[in-house]
């Protein structure tokens, strides 16, 4: 195909040259030919050519230049909006969500006007591909890659219907589809090597199977798919980067405080700016302000999040600072995450992680009946997927609602079974780790101080001491003030 490009880049017939270009460019950068294309665009007879400069955009983007990707847009936007070429460059070139999405409903459009130039199989990938990343309807985005894939095996593209399965993977990932999920991706081709589209997207696969074993509490399993997905020469805006979020999640729940200062590291290979529509920021704010917390820095922790109760559009981020606040015991702020969650579609996991924090406010509100009915909802919402870390936390609390839920009878008991055995092992394995906040209230169980006056020195409430107090007391394995001094002493 390459070779039929470049014999229709006659100097004597412009217009068969850009149609040639016109009916390919998008394929070959799908079939990872991204270098070869642009060196087709600058031996075009019309190199300056709207069309050829927005192709080399895309071209350069891809490689990892964004400033010249950038200023060969800019040149090239002098097209009618609606063209085809613009619509399915501005799809890859978008960075903020809302020209995103604006693009993408105008390619719709464009992919009922495909003419005989227009390369369809590969457009319609595209704009699944950008629905995934916009997730305002994961269903809609599924069902388009579906038919990219459907529409690559008939025109005898491989390399177009691996790329649109392992897309397919993710969005089913994504929507809280893990079984369908992994059953793409145990029948996904498999590449011999990276494509440069591989590399532009960062480690799909393996950040797919992470997400799914960190959402299942399998967070062994999640680490070891997510440290193959990282790359220390990554953008920072790609699957790696979310590989690098979800693998800092995996090192937080297991309370590996070893593995802290490398997990602070690999935030910082997250971009700060957004990109093809994701919130990167807001993403990297909460996962680092959970870190925060993790490592006993709690101030910091809400000083790092604040800025993300101000952007909407991170529902899952969102749901995750949404328990991180009930933690730190803001409610109010608990509240408006909580908002900000379910203000969108929800995938169920997160649906879940909503609902056990929701559970847990009104539990500390005194509001009993209404917890156990969240959770059961919870229950509910993760059962068919066998999503188990919205109920995991080592917060007492929650460990508490739980077993009141198991004695009060839930249609879930089978399920609910499931989450308090997975919680034994890991309390098993934390069985000693004190959490920064413990390890203070247990400096004070030294003295002869009440838990009335730790929470007045600590600044919290006095019903956060008892639980902290009895968490302590779980760990260390022990029934008494006394009998938890000598045993941290002991070790």
């Amino acid at each position: 195909m390459i070779d039929a490009v470049r014999e229709a880049l006659s100097p004597s017939d412009p217009a068969l040259a850009r149609a040639a270009l016109r009916r390919n460019w998008l394929r070959l950068i799908l079939e990872s030919r991204t270098r070869e294309l642009e060196q087709l665009c600058l031996a075009h007879p019309e190199p300056h050519d709207p069309h050829v400069l927005l192709i080399r955009a895309c071209c350069r983007d891809l490689l990892g230049d964004s400033h010249g990707a950038t200023f060969l847009r800019g040149q090239g936007m002098r097209i009618a909006d609606d063209d085809f070429v613009v619509c399915f460059t501005e799809l890859l070139l978008a960075a903020d969500t809302l020209t995103k999405a604006t693009v993408a409903d105008r390619a719709r459009e464009a992919l009922t006007e495909c003419g005989p130039d227009d390369d369809y199989p590969s457009a319609l990938f595209l704009l699944g591909w950008t629905e995934v990343r916009l997730r305002r309807d994961l269903s809609g985005a599924i069902g388009l890659l579906r038919s990219a894939s459907d529409e690559a095996r008939l025109r005898g593209r491989p390399e177009t219907y691996r790329l649109a399965q392992s897309n397919l993977a993710f969005a089913l990932t994504h929507a809280g589809l893990f079984t369908a999920a992994e059953q793409t991706l145990d029948a996904l081709p498999v590449s011999r090597e990276p494509s440069d589209w591989d590399i532009f997207e960062g480690g799909l696969p393996q950040a797919n199977r992470g997400t799914i074993a960190y959402w299942r509490g399998d967070y062994d399993e999640a680490i070891a798919h997510l440290e193959q997905a990282v790359d220390d020469g990554a953008p920072g805006n790609n699957f790696e980067a979310l590989a690098r979020l979800y693998l800092v999640m995996s090192i937080i729940a297991l309370r590996r405080e070893d593995r802290y200062f490398a997990a602070a590291g690999l935030l910082h290979g997250v971009s700060k700016d957004d990109k093809h529509g994701i919130p990167w920021d807001t993403l990297r704010r909460v996962i680092s302000a959970l870190l925060a917390h993790a490592e006993g820095h709690d101030d910091r922790a809400r000083t790092i999040a604040a800025p993300a109760l101000a952007r909407p559009g991170a529902a899952v981020a969102h749901a995750v600072l949404a328990e991180l606040y009930r933690v730190l015991e803001e409610p109010a702020s608990a509240a408006q995450a909580l908002r900000l969650a379910i203000s969108g579609a929800l995938p169920r996991y997160a649906r879940a992680s909503t609902l056990v924090t929701a559970a847990a406010l009104r539990s500390t509100a005194g509001h009993g009946a209404d917890a156990h009915e969240q959770l059961d909802r919870a229950l509910e919402s993760a059962a068919p997927e066998r999503i188990l870390t919205p109920f995991l936390s080592d917060d007492p609390l929650i460990g508490d609602l739980l077993i009141a839920h198991a004695h009060r009878g839930s249609r879930h008991d089978e399920f609910l079974g499931t989450i308090l055995e997975r919680r034994g092992e890991l309390a098993r394995r934390r069985t000693g780790v004190l959490t920064p906040r413990e390890s203070e209230v247990l400096a004070y169980l030294r003295t002869t101080m009440t838990a009335e006056e730790i929470s007045t020195r600590l600044g919290v409430a006095y019903p956060t001491v008892k639980t902290h107090i009895r968490s302590i007391y779980r760990k260390l394995g022990v029934t008494s003030r006394r009998g938890a001094v000598l045993t941290a002493d002991a070790r």
